[in-house]
């Protein structure tokens, strides 16, 4: 595996090395009573629009042991920060928690939004469907970093649509890695097809801030 960051001076600790205090854990920590959705995820038909390197999107969902694979990555054109990355499932799941693995260098994707079940998703639609939630994101390295869903929003997911707007300063997005946890489930579904519009238009696509208030999960 590469250390991500070598390119760059003056770090004692390049992102994405393993040492002391690099911040890894070990998945069963990691995880607690939740799991790895990978085994539900159709990886063959992630989708992520935008991507500068055509069906890169998919090499995102790897086991958690291959997170730190940097060769692995999906990124933006110059000069545009915009992806929008859509996953399906083979069967309904529980999203309960997600991680993302960014570029170094401000080419982190600093927020995402996500969307369920709304395959019919690209950019061309975003700005009118309002989120099912939005996080702020933080430059993680190592996939050390667990940010909850607001669970009780996301129960019985067949599609996740993540659009992440903006990096960390650049002007250009990069990620490595998603790990997204929850409960899968095994009933399966049946596979759409669908025809997304792969690049943003810049004048359809504000993304909606006001979603609506969302209740915490029990």
């Amino acid at each position: 595996l590469k250390a991500r960051g070598s390119n760059w001076a003056g770090r004692s600790i390049m992102p994405g090395a393993h040492g002391s205090g690099c911040g890894c854990k070990d998945e069963q920590e990691f995880l607690g009573v939740q799991q790895s959705l990978l085994p539900w995820i159709d990886v063959d038909n992630v989708v992520a629009l935008n991507e500068d390197i055509p069906n890169s999107g998919r090499s995102l969902f790897r086991p958690y042991e291959l997170r730190l694979d940097d060769s692995k990555l999906v990124e933006s054109p110059e000069g545009d920060q915009e992806l929008l990355v859509l996953v399906p499932f083979t069967s309904p799941v529980k999203l309960t928690a997600l991680t993302v693995i960014g570029g170094d260098g401000g080419t982190a994707p600093s927020r995402v939004s996500l969307y369920i079940n709304r395959e019919d998703i690209d950019f061309s639609s975003v700005a009118d469907i309002a989120p099912t939630q939005e996080l702020d994101l933080v430059e993680d390295f190592h996939g050390a970093v667990q940010l909850p869903t607001r669970a009780a929003k996301f129960i019985n997911v067949t599609h996740l649509a993540l659009l992440f707007p903006a990096s960390f300063g650049q002007e250009r997005s990069r990620i490595h890695w998603i790990g997204l946890w929850g409960v899968g489930s095994e009933h399966k579904r049946q596979a759409v097809v669908t025809v997304y519009e792969s690049v943003p238009n810049a004048a359809d696509h504000k993304v909606d801030d006001k979603a609506a208030p969302m209740q915490d999960a029990a």
